[in-house]
């Protein structure tokens, strides 16, 4: 007969007595080391979600700064808007907005923050429904707003059409800030070097905190650096000045008054006015024009004029002389 192996392990269990109960000291302890054991975990528990919470709150405030920033930027660069019109070309010219250039056409809109380049051609701008600005070959220019452009080089010309009150426009140029007062200039830029010339009226140069320079008819003003150079009594026409009438915009003459086309061509190239006679002068008003002088040169014009009104038109040294010899 086989034991049964339950009684075995009970008998076992009674010979081998009560186990030894620990001290007071060891549950103590054992209690204590439990208790911090549950601490961490709470804490660890507590701890990471608020870590997460935080890199989450930064990452939180750092888009909210770059959208204010995108915003500010968005807001500080305003809209592109027209500023000025091309109203004549010669050759080739460029214009840039962004990092793309085209070549512009006649009647073409010229907006803020673009950037007209002749190269080798020649452009006239429409500019505030009431300037011309004329640019020369191998120049360019920044429209940077409605009252506001950069001359980054070559040669501007200005012609404010003669009214004392036209509209404000500053130019930008290495010597400083160029200002009108109704009148016709030119500036160029060449490197460092600035120079301005006034065939009419006035131009304030500001220097910065170095004040302002008046610059008056006849007058030119070169400056590089600190270094400024000027000549006095300059002639209002020739060379200097020719090269900005081959891009104006010709007059229309139907039904003008021949006195009217004498005052633009003679505005154009710095000319004087010299009538045979006073009773001459006194007819012009009432002789009209007809016909039109598009794609004519300077001395074409005034043949073709004379041809119609029988009146003869010569020039010689800054002087347009009308129905009669040139002395």
């Amino acid at each position: 007969m086989k034991p049964d192996p339950d009684r075995s392990i009970e008998t076992l269990i009674r010979l081998a007595g009560e186990r030894e109960a620990p001290s007071a000291a060891a549950t103590q302890r054992a209690r204590v080391a439990a208790e911090e054991s549950w601490r961490r975990m709470l804490d660890t528990a507590v701890r990471r979600p608020r870590w997460r919470m935080r890199l989450a709150y930064a990452a939180a405030l750092g888009l909210v700064a770059f959208a204010a920033w995108f915003w500010t930027q968005h807001q500080a660069t305003p809209p592109a808007t027209v500023v000025a019109r091309v109203a004549g070309l010669e050759g080739i010219v460029t214009l840039r907005q962004g990092d793309a250039d085209r070549v512009v056409t006649l009647e073409e809109d010229v907006l803020s923050g673009t950037t007209l380049s002749t190269d080798g051609g020649r452009v006239a701008a429409a500019y505030a429904d009431a300037l011309s600005l004329r640019l020369d070959r191998h120049t360019r220019l920044r429209f940077d707003g409605h009252d506001h452009v950069t001359l980054l080089q070559g040669a501007l010309y200005v012609d404010s059409g003669g009214l004392a009150a036209g509209p404000p426009l500053v130019i930008s140029t290495p010597a400083g800030e160029v200002r009108h007062v109704g009148t016709q200039f030119q500036v160029r830029v060449s490197g460092d070097e600035t120079s301005i010339r006034v065939r009419e009226g006035r131009v304030a140069l500001r220097r910065g905190d170095d004040g302002s320079r008046l610059v008056a008819a006849g007058d030119e003003l070169e400056v590089r650096g600190d270094a400024e150079r000027w000549r006095h009594g300059l002639a209002s026409f020739g060379e200097e000045w020719e090269w900005a009438t081959s891009v104006a915009t010709t007059i229309a003459i139907e039904a003008r008054p021949l006195s009217e086309f004498l005052g633009w061509i003679a505005r154009e190239h710095g000319w004087q006015i010299h009538y045979a006679d006073d009773r001459l002068q006194q007819r012009m008003p009432d002789i009209r024009l007809h016909g039109s002088l598009d794609g004519l040169a300077t001395d074409a014009m005034l043949e073709r004029v004379s041809l119609v009104t029988g009146i003869p038109l010569l020039t010689k040294d800054g002087v347009l002389w009308v129905g009669g010899r040139v002395p």
